[in-house]
């Protein structure tokens, strides 16, 4: 009985081991666990200071390099890892050093696999304030544009915010990890494409009541990106500001819009634009800004009657009454112009 007991206790203790061992392999995807971050305490640091070989000498006393950590990662078709260096250009003759003024923004990705000798595959100019007559010229520079339908300007210094998010992860579902860059007010995307590193998503961002994201809306291994917007109204007492998203989805090549898949059947989202567009018509009437997004739903869900009226009306009433900003009336016009020619050739 006692080697009975034994042999029972012996085996529960064995898979207890074993139950354990699963569960802590499991925690870390090999992804997560072939990423390395590095950070450096103080710019004057010598390991951040070797990558500024690569910029010119800045004059004195007008801006610094500020480089405080590179992350360590295989992202593109070569077994060994990359080197990805996030490097400021430190306005430090506008404001006090470190006070977090952004005067540029770089990104290097290197090679180091003999030490002491970086080798440079790719080279990013993230940001540029335009005030300080620094010139890279190895060094692509990133184009930022609004999401479709967003008729604002971006935020003063837009790609500007506390510091660079760089998340090395599989975005486009090849099996390469790709740079998720958060600067703040921008986002960017590069990934390795055909043998080089591509720009292949950049937006500037206006967020407010959501982050921007990246999803997996089908769990396929592809991610989606959205980008929140809240559509800036009047002043109006009970008035709320309107949340959009612009959904964008990897085609293959780049990121490009699919708002459809967002809203085509996202009876949620219609719902409570609806209940804002009714509490405006009780309260105010006819509302343009509410109007041109309640017809752009429509559209996007395929009723094409909805969505004539409501683009229809912003055409004949944008420049009449106020509820638009004078300077961005003929951007929602020429916008609901667009849609409704659209439309009208999808009946032919």
């Amino acid at each position: 009985m006692k080697q009975h007991l034994q042999t029972t206790l012996l085996g529960l203790t064995i898979l207890l081991v074993l139950s354990c061992s699963v569960v802590s392999a499991d925690t870390t995807t090999p992804e997560t666990s072939e990423i390395e971050y590095q950070g450096y305490e103080f710019p004057s640091d010598p390991e951040g200071q070797k990558y500024h070989r690569f910029f010119p000498r800045p004059p004195q006393g007008l801006f610094f390099y500020d480089t405080r950590g590179k992350v360590i990662a295989n992202i593109d078709d070569t077994p060994e890892k990359e080197t990805i260096v996030k490097i400021l250009v430190d306005g430090g003759g506008r404001l006090e050093p470190f006070a977090g003024y952004w005067a540029q923004a770089f990104l290097l990705i290197l090679d180091e696999t003999e030490p002491g000798a970086p080798k440079k595959k790719a080279f990013f100019k993230l940001y540029d304030s335009g005030e300080y007559p620094l010139e890279v010229p190895a060094a692509k520079s990133i184009e930022y544009h609004s999401p479709a339908f967003v008729f604002k300007g971006p935020w003063r210094d837009a790609a500007k915010g506390n510091g660079i998010g760089c998340e090395p992860i599989d975005l486009t579902g090849d099996g390469t990890l790709d740079l998720w860059l958060d600067l703040g007010r921008a986002i960017a995307v590069i990934s390795f494409q055909d043998g080089e590193f591509k720009v292949v998503f950049s937006r500037y961002t206006y967020p407010r009541w959501q982050p921007d994201e990246y999803v997996d809306l089908n769990n396929d291994g592809i991610y989606e990106i959205k980008i929140p917007y809240s559509i800036y109204m009047v002043d109006l007492p009970g008035l709320r500001y309107l949340q959009w998203v612009s959904l964008y989805e990897w085609d293959g090549n780049t990121y490009v819009l699919n708002n459809e898949r967002f809203y085509a059947n996202n009876d949620e989202f219609l719902i409570a634009l609806l209940n804002q567009y009714n509490y405006l018509l009780i309260r105010y009437g006819r509302y343009e800004p509410y109007g041109f997004y309640l017809g752009l739903v429509y559209y996007y869900r395929g009723n094409a009657a909805m969505a004539r009226k409501h683009l229809q009306w912003v055409i004949e009433h944008a420049e009449k009454r106020k509820y638009i900003q004078s300077d961005k009336a003929q951007d929602y016009i020429q916008a609901a112009e667009v849609l409704l020619k659209k439309l009208e050739k999808s009946k032919k």
